[in-house]
């Protein structure tokens, strides 16, 4: 693929990137949900144009969003994880499989999805807070509760996310090359 090309669909990746999470100024209830999928069009970027390519798109989508959303909330959840999930998912998954250790690229995807997290945390607490669906103060257990729910939904977002890059790979990349 040229580099005209490579640039071109860069750019639209970004562009759909910033679609999907101006949809959160629209469905204010779902702007988790449409982080989580816009993260998957950076995944597109890394299987057809390479890392760089998509890292990218990721950081001009991250920047749009943030100056152009009146709604920072699906931007901020963007640019601490669902953006450049798909871009250390892709380098986790080569080095998993090329050194076959299946359980350490699952502990560096839990490790680096903590990370995200406890990051999220210590800079935008309120943000993390009401973008959670369910009051969790209410209980004494529920910190705990989060410990268990989080990683979880993580590991469930990341089979499924496996499960549409295959899809893609097989449909849609044979197309756009």
């Amino acid at each position: 693929m040229s580099r005209t090309k490579k640039l071109s669909l860069s750019a639209m990746v970004a562009a759909l990137c910033v679609i999907f999470l101006a949809g959160s100024v629209l469905l204010p209830r779902v702007t988790l949900s449409l982080a989580a999928f816009a993260g998957l069009f950076p995944a597109a970027a890394v299987l057809a144009c390479g890392y760089g390519w998509a890292a990218g798109a990721f950081a001009a989508a991250s920047a749009l969003a943030l100056l152009l959303l009146p709604d920072k909330t699906a931007g901020v959840w963007f640019l601490c994880f669902f953006g450049h999930y798909p871009i250390w998912k892709a380098l986790i998954e080569a080095w998993q499989t090329e050194h076959q250790k299946p359980l350490l690229g699952w502990i560096l995807k839990l490790m680096g999805f903590a990370l995200c997290m406890s990051l999220l945390v210590l800079i935008f607490g309120k943000l993390f807070a009401a973008a959670i669906p369910f009051d969790f103060s209410q209980f004494t257990a529920g910190p705990y509760l989060l410990l268990i729910l989080l990683p979880l939904a993580f590991v469930l977002y990341d089979l499924a996310f496996s499960i549409l890059i295959g899809w893609f790979r097989l449909n849609v990349l044979p197309k756009i090359q």
